[in-house]
């Protein structure tokens, strides 16, 4: 018999060494029963609450085990496959149908026994309830640790990170917990945003002066306005965090995992769970700073959710795309896309969010205006009579060749072919006339002839479905107007299948070019027809692959 092993520890305070006494305790009943041992498969420092898809080790164990790669699974315990009920029981219940036996050597658990489901059942309940537990103890480990002035987050703007240490029994240092201390050149910076903002000065364009300064972010992709003004109603953003003023919060959020996406989502907790002390010696920010700061946030965000209010939620996030341009429009200075800033002009993210520093196309123009010049270019330039005749040339290449799944260049070519056969039956012909008459002669004339049938079946062939799709096109044309006529009149039900024709139409994208004359600066739109695409629009997803029904 062939036998998997599989091992895992969590990083709740286990070592390394775990995995190998683990192995060990499964190698001794493997010895024991004479099996042999073909793989094994591990997971280090991960918890058993994760799904496959978070543990490589157990995800590659799941793949070769349904390859039947090997005849048994051996495991310390049930537990090691995973804490979680509804996971530790999917696993058993793969195991089963894939005919692999499954054995928990610790806890007695075989799958090649009566009662494995009622046992399985029952040690999964146990292990749930261990994560149960286990949380319920960090928690109250976290909040004593942070009732002793410990930092249990991770790393704050303006601040740095100190471990304290104590000897541990053999007099090692040991580090303790973490503690917060002010960052001299980082508090500075502090200071100075607060004050910036407070004086008028949007956090956009605080942002840009940082990032011009070059002065370090938080991040690696530099100071953005989204890091200081953050979110109001839950309290985020550099502008709003209370550690400045010497205010230390933490337990206010409660991350939990949703049983039906798996995603983590937070959720803020009622203030008497909250764990709340006042440390002066974190204070950055004064008392009289603070209140001017939080007052303008305060401001600034009424009349945010009144402008949205006024214009239907125009720029909610997290909706799916609620205008035309949306995300076609493409900024020709960084590549960025353009996307609607305050509630009716499109912009370039890059320059909303990181300033002149980063990408210095500051145009901006009105929806309402891009929109309708654009459509009026499309309609306009495609249909001229020049328009027209290039589209018909054009798309009928398209056509013939995809009916005949073959490349327009292998079409002139079978013409090609057509007419140098009948030079050579020419040349034959001739042949004969001036007193020729061997078999060789009729033997080849024979073979061009029969070639020269084949090729003229095909060309011919070809011609008349040319004929029959140009006469298709005019119809095409008419039709494709109407769909642009339905563009500029798309009501916001409508936007995603609008989006999705001009998306065919333009090749993907529009670019926007920042330009300039004597008088004005402006932007320049740049635009790529795509016959593919029109074609696609006119008749629909799929084309026939051998008529073309207009």
């Amino acid at each position: 018999m062939n036998v998997a092993l599989y091992a895992r520890y969590s990083s709740d305070k286990q070592k390394k060494s775990s995995i190998e006494d683990q192995f060990r305790n499964c190698e001794t009943r493997a010895t024991r029963e004479g099996w042999t041992i073909t793989a094994r498969y591990k997971d280090e420092a991960i918890s058993g609450t994760e799904d496959e898809s978070g543990r490589p080790g157990y995800k590659a164990l799941l793949a070769a085990a349904k390859a039947k790669a090997f005849d048994i699974v051996l495991v310390d315990d049930f537990s090691r496959l995973s804490r979680g009920s509804r996971e530790s029981e999917q696993a058993r219940r793969r195991f089963v149908h894939w005919g692999v036996r499954l054995i928990g050597v610790n806890d007695g658990i075989d799958t090649a026994t009566k009662g494995h489901e009622l046992m399985s059942g029952i040690k999964s309940a146990v292990n749930q309830h261990f994560v149960s537990e286990l949380k319920d103890k960090i928690s109250r480990g976290m909040i004593g640790q942070a009732l002793k002035g410990y930092h249990l987050g991770g790393r704050v703007y303006g601040y740095k990170l100190v471990h304290e240490l104590h000897p541990d029994q053999d007099g090692n240092p040991e580090s303790v917990g973490t503690k917060l201390e002010i960052h001299p050149e980082q508090a500075a910076v502090v200071r100075q945003i607060f004050q910036m903002y407070a004086d008028g000065l949007s956090p956009l364009k605080i942002a840009d002066e940082l990032n011009r300064r070059r002065v370090p972010a938080p991040r690696a992709t530099g100071w953005r306005g989204g890091t200081l003004h953050g979110c109001l109603r839950r309290g985020l953003g550099l502008l709003r965090n209370p550690l400045y003023i010497g205010c230390v919060r933490w337990n206010r959020r409660r991350r939990e995992k949703d049983p039906d996406t798996g995603q983590i989502a937070s959720t803020l907790r009622d203030k008497s769970e909250w764990v709340e002390r006042t440390v002066q010696d974190l204070r950055i920010i004064d008392d009289a700073l603070w209140a001017r700061v939080q007052a303008r946030r305060q401001d600034v965000s009424h009349r945010v959710v009144a402008l949205r209010a006024l214009h239907a939620g125009a720029r909610s996030t997290g909706a799916r795309p609620k205008f035309l341009l949306s995300g076609l429009l493409t900024c020709g200075e960084c590549g960025a896309h353009f996307v609607i800033t305050g509630t009716a002009h499109y912009g370039c993210s890059t320059h909303r969010a990181r300033g002149r520093s980063h990408c210095a196309n500051t145009l901006r123009v009105p929806r309402a205006l891009v929109e309708r010049l654009l459509l009026d270019a499309i309609q306009r330039d495609l249909f001229t009579q020049d328009g027209q005749a290039l589209f018909i040339q054009e798309t009928t290449k398209l056509l013939t060749a995809h009916h005949r799944g073959r490349k327009p260049e292998q079409q002139q070519d079978d013409a090609k072919q057509l007419k140098a056969v009948e030079l050579e039956l020419a040349r034959l012909a001739t042949a004969i006339a001036t007193g020729g008459t061997l078999p060789a002669l009729l033997t080849a004339i024979q073979e061009r002839e029969q070639r020269r049938a084949q090729l003229l079946q095909v060309v011919q062939g070809q011609t008349m479905k040319v004929k029959k799709v140009a006469a298709f096109l005019p119809d095409a044309i008419v039709r494709f107007k109407a769909l642009l006529d339905d563009l500029a009149n798309v009501t916001q039900f409508q936007v995603d299948k609008a989006r999705g024709m001009l998306r065919e139409l333009v090749g993907g994208r529009i670019i926007l070019y920042p330009a300039a004359d004597r008088t004005e600066r402006y932007l320049l739109a740049e635009l790529t027809g795509d016959y593919a695409g029109l074609l696609r629009l006119v008749c629909g997803p799929k084309l026939n692959s051998t008529t073309v029904d207009p």
